[in-house]
């Protein structure tokens, strides 16, 4: 059964049809939200929040965009909304797995810790910027999507988007150069 079809189905009330349409994106859905505010147990609550939305919402979507765009946005609002409600400053970075994926098995362990230590230092000023820039670096950088999809998931436009991005990318770049501790493995050895 194609996607079209289950989607027709859970318009119709087909619980099992959403089931399996949800099965098929909460993976997608929770690492969007858990990159956004960086708490686990948060994360996989609002994918849940996220999931039961769409339910609810479900004869509400049109088919303008695609099914994962428009559950995107849901989760993306969800995260966004869940920040300004607790305004959530985190300044410990909390440990994601994602980013432990990359290493590479003839890496020295000088190296592992390097990478380790900058995908931390990265991630805690992402973690710092305007909830704009964040969300917009997140959807493009981190999850892959295209300039479109991030345009509907936010509501913008397709400038805005591509502004926002440029902005968050150059404060993030200058905040990061300006950090003592983001020094390459050479300059570290020599410390």
């Amino acid at each position: 059964m194609g996607q079209e079809e289950l989607l027709e189905r859970a318009k119709a009330g087909d619980v099992e049809a959403f089931e399996i349409l949800a099965s098929e994106h909460q993976k997608y859905i929770y690492n969007v939200i858990l990159r956004i505010i960086f708490d686990r147990e948060e994360a996989l609550d609002l994918t849940q929040e996220t999931l039961l939305k769409a339910y609810l919402n479900i004869k509400k979507f049109k088919g303008n965009s695609s099914f994962r765009t428009w559950l995107y946005r849901i989760a993306v609002n969800s995260a966004i909304d869940y920040l300004r409600k607790r305004n959530v400053e985190r300044s410990n970075f909390r440990e994601i797995e994602e980013f432990e994926n990359g290493v590479k098995d003839f890496e020295t362990p000088e190296e592992v810790v390097d990478k380790k230590l900058t995908a931390e230092i990265v991630m805690k000023e992402i973690n710092k910027l305007p909830i704009d820039y964040k969300v917009v670096l997140i959807l493009r950088d981190i999850e892959g999507l295209n300039y479109e999809e991030i345009s509907k998931i936010m509501n913008l436009n397709l400038g805005t988007v591509k502004s926002r991005l440029w902005r968050a990318r150059n404060l993030l770049k200058e905040r990061i150069k300006s950090l003592p501790e983001f020094l390459s493995l050479d300059e570290r050895r020599q410390v």
